[in-house]
């Protein structure tokens, strides 16, 4: 590429909004100029079909905005059950060491899903691990006497019941988020290729006044 070339793609792409929630009014407003301008034409698209999709790419991000903050909910609702395990787990380390002594209590750990990390114990924090270890942990309760305790069989039961609905729902908002992610940068991909390529038509056909041109299309770097 040369130089020249170089200069001309950073200013022609520099005209174009970097967030995805400023190239919304930006489609809006090439939409409305392009369709108050038919003279300007591109042989491979159209303004109805550039229109539909500003409209399409408003509707994924909004649709994938609404989406990521579902996600954060059932992320706060896994970290809540996470807080139930850590008591758990550090009731379950106490009574070991009470029935067992202290020394004894931890060679009966890996019954329990309880590994070693660092200088501590602690369920596995991978979310698949810690799923099945959460299994371990709830035979292990009534092997050892502990199934009718407060943090007995009811309470892990509990725990795995949630964190299994939990994380099926978590998927599958993840598996919606990648949806919509994918369809806004398929149809943001067309927008720029359409931006940039008016800029070029606009730049050809006012060779001596493109710059104002431009702007009053929309494409006003300063806005962004």
């Amino acid at each position: 590429m040369t130089a020249d070339l170089q200069k001309t793609v950073k200013k022609r792409t520099s005209n174009i909004p970097r967030k995805d929630a400023d190239l919304v009014p930006l489609g809006k407003g090439v939409g409305t100029a392009w369709n108050d301008n038919p003279d300007i034409t591109l042989k491979w698209t159209t303004v109805a079909k550039y229109k539909a999709d500003v409209e399409a790419y408003n509707t994924a991000l909004n649709e994938r905005l609404s989406i990521g903050g579902e996600r954060k909910g059932k992320t706060g609702k896994l970290s809540g059950l996470d807080v139930k395990v850590d008591e758990g787990v550090s009731f379950i380390k106490n009574a070991l060491a009470y029935k067992y002594g202290k020394k004894e209590a931890l060679t009966y750990y890996p019954q329990f899903g309880i590994i070693r990390k660092g200088r501590g114990y602690i369920i596995p924090n991978d979310r698949s691990k810690r799923t099945e270890a959460l299994k371990l942990t709830l035979a292990a309760v009534t092997t050892h006497g502990l199934a009718a305790e407060k943090y007995g069989t009811a309470y892990w039961q509990e725990i795995i019941n949630s964190y299994d609905t939990l994380q099926e729902e978590a998927a599958a908002v993840d598996g919606a988020v990648s949806g919509k992610v994918r369809t806004k940068n398929e149809l943001r991909a067309n927008i720029v290729k359409t931006n940039n390529a008016l800029i070029n038509v606009l730049k050809g056909n006012y060779p001596d006044t493109w710059k104002s041109v431009i702007r009053e299309w929309g494409f006003q770097k300063e806005k962004y």
